[in-house]
Formats: C-alpha cells, sequence, structure tokens
C-alpha cells in the first residue's frame, strides 16, 4: 500500500499548477488590456484639448482681422486657415479653420466668427460674435464666445 501512496503523491500538484499558471496569465492579460485603454482614452482627451486651442487661437486671429478692418469679411466656409504644424491643414491634423461672417457689427447684425480646430480626427468649433461700439471709432464693444457641439 505504501508503494501506491508514492505513486501518487504528486499528482495534485499538477492541476493546481496548471490553474495558478491561468490566474496568473489572466491577471497579466487583464493588467494590459486595462493600461492600453487608459492611454487611448488620455490620448484622445488630449488631441480634443489641442483642436479646442487651435479653434480658439483662430477665433483670435479672425478677431484682430475684424479690428484692424471693420468690414472683413470671408464669409464662405473654412475660407481660410491657420496651418499649426508643417502641413497641418492638408491632412488637417494640427489646423484652424476659419469662416468670417459679411454682418456689420451692429446689436442685430454681429459679426460671427465660426473657427474649426483639427486636432488628429478631433474637431471642436468655437462661435464668436463680435459687436462694434456705435461711436466714431467702431472698437469692438463686445464678444460672445460659445462651443458649437458636432
Amino acid at each position: 500500500m505504501r508503494r501506491l501512496l508514492k505513486k501518487d503523491a504528486g499528482a495534485a500538484t499538477v492541476p493546481i499548477i496548471l490553474v495558478f499558471g491561468v490566474l496568473i496569465v489572466a491577471i497579466g492579460i487583464g493588467i494590459s488590456s486595462m493600461s492600453l485603454s487608459e492611454t487611448l482614452s488620455t490620448q484622445s482627451s488630449y488631441q480634443a484639448s489641442r483642436a479646442l486651442i487651435y479653434a480658439e487661437a483662430g477665433a483670435r486671429d479672425a478677431l484682430e482681422r475684424i479690428a484692424r478692418s471693420h468690414s472683413y469679411s470671408c464669409p464662405s466656409e473654412d475660407c481660410y486657415s491657420l496651418p499649426f504644424a508643417a502641413g497641418g491643414c492638408s491632412p488637417a491634423t494640427a489646423c484652424a479653420r476659419i469662416t468670417v461672417s459679411a454682418g456689420t457689427g451692429a446689436a442685430g447684425d454681429p459679426k460671427v466668427i465660426v473657427s474649426k480646430g483639427h486636432s488628429g480626427v478631433n474637431v471642436r468649433t468655437i462661435e464668436v460674435k463680435a459687436y462694434f461700439d456705435a461711436s466714431l471709432f467702431g472698437e469692438i464693444q463686445d464678444t460672445q464666445w460659445r462651443e458649437v457641439g458636432s
């Protein structure tokens, strides 16, 4: 009888080692997939914030153009662009595309600027309404900024 016990003594060890091995591999795969998911989420968030920065920069550029010449307009959609990297506007990877309405800047007819910031596949859009004062100088008196959903 002793012989049988020695023969079967390690039989339970192999399945236990296999179960622990499978558990360790499953935990490793889970941690790796969570890490990859977090990395992709962070990258997407970074690109979206860059797109918003580009859109704001485009709107500020259009406000400067309007401040220099109150009659400035380019009402066709995306009539001019600002690249923020080499080749930024051709593949739309780092770019702002801007449209400026032909409004007069009066209370009922503001100049409307639409600036779309592109960063990778992310696009964020800013709309700015600019109002001139009614005096002889016609300086920009007020602006209303808002982000437009896509």
